[in-house]
């Protein structure tokens, strides 16, 4: 097939990128090639992918030679793929579900994935045009809005390759993530410190970090790993013996769950939004009803078969998965 991918334009598309949406659009780009399809990738300048690069603009929002209002950028690059869209089989657009309207100018079938929690501006473009072709990255997603019936139910997948299994942690657990309330990385201090645990915290600093949590941060019960990323990333979860997941507003997938699982390390989290699609109970990790009882499930985890954990998330998440559940969308447009 020939298969247009439409990113956002929050970072260059790429393997690393610092957006999320732009490193799952290399990757299903990535994986989409290697199964024998011709994608074309719209993005800004300094992507690099497998396959065609069409560049909208000469970089993200704000570069230099481009434009600074970041939903013009978007709109820009969701028209010129439009505008070229004779040259494909399908067209798959990631940006807010802002290519519906879009949908009577195109000479290709479309289809929209929304990679946050849909608002109520997503909403009523969905329902002006109920028969486009959305699919939801959780049942959760889009629970809310039972008038609405997705395309596919495609949970994301990982490079399986980047997060390597570890059969034997360290004496450590790890919250990975932003240091905002809705994160949880207060209650996960909490949790930790009254389980007796070391707490390894990693995420980009901000004031939240500064004000909340760095006077916790000793050196000894609660370490700062800082930002890490890549390989440094993959070598933190798994030597961890169980990823802290403490989020406190439901949200429509988790990623850093499923990185954890890959390196074989268990999850202990609040049950909310799309945690239990993810988290097996019992199996890859364990479930709290609030805050108040994470701590109790912290030891749990250090019982489960970590191979298990490894095998299980390499079956239901990796990308080869996500890519050939996406064609089958593609196929049906």
């Amino acid at each position: 097939m020939r298969i247009a991918v439409v990113s956002t334009m929050s970072a260059p598309v790429g393997r690393d990128a610092a957006g999320s949406v732009e490193a799952w659009t290399w990757l299903l780009a990535r994986e989409l090639s290697r199964a024998g399809h011709r994608v074309t990738v719209f993005g800004c300048g300094g992507s690099v992918v497998e396959g065609e690069l069409v560049a909208t603009l000469p970089g993200p929002y704000g570069a230099p030679g481009g434009l600074d209002d970041w939903q013009l950028c978007e709109w820009v690059n969701l028209c010129r793929a439009v505008e070229a869209s004779a040259r494909f089989d399908v067209l798959h657009a990631q940006a807010y579900l802002w290519g519906i309207p879009l949908q009577p100018f195109s000479r290709a079938p479309m289809v929209h994935t929304l990679h946050i929690a849909p608002d109520a501006n997503a909403i009523r473009l969905w329902e002006s045009a109920p028969g486009s072709r959305v699919t939801a990255i959780s049942r959760h997603q889009w629970s809310g809005c039972p008038q609405l019936e997705p395309a596919a139910i495609i949970p994301h997948g990982l490079d399986i390759g980047q997060f390597p299994f570890r059969a034997d942690p360290e004496d450590y657990v790890v919250y990975l993530g932003r240091f905002t309330s809705g994160k949880g990385s207060c209650q996960a201090v909490q949790a930790a410190r009254a389980a007796g645990v070391r707490l390894v915290l990693a995420g980009p600093e901000n004031a939240y970090f500064r004000e909340k949590i760095k006077p916790w941060v000793d050196g000894r019960t609660v370490e700062y790993a800082g930002f890490v990323r890549g390989v440094d990333r993959a070598r933190l979860l798994g030597g961890a013996r169980a990823l802290l997941y403490p989020v406190q507003y439901p949200e429509p997938f988790g990623l850093v769950l499923v990185e954890a699982m890959l390196c074989g390390t268990p999850v202990a989290a609040l049950r909310v939004g799309a945690v239990p699609e993810i988290l097996e109970n019992g199996v890859s990790g364990y479930m709290a009803s609030d805050a108040g009882e994470l701590a109790g499930v912290i030891s749990r985890c250090d019982g489960l078969d970590r191979r298990r954990i490894r095998d299980e998330a390499v079956r239901r998440f990796s990308a080869g998965r996500m890519a050939r559940d996406y064609v089958r969308v593609y196929e049906a447009a």
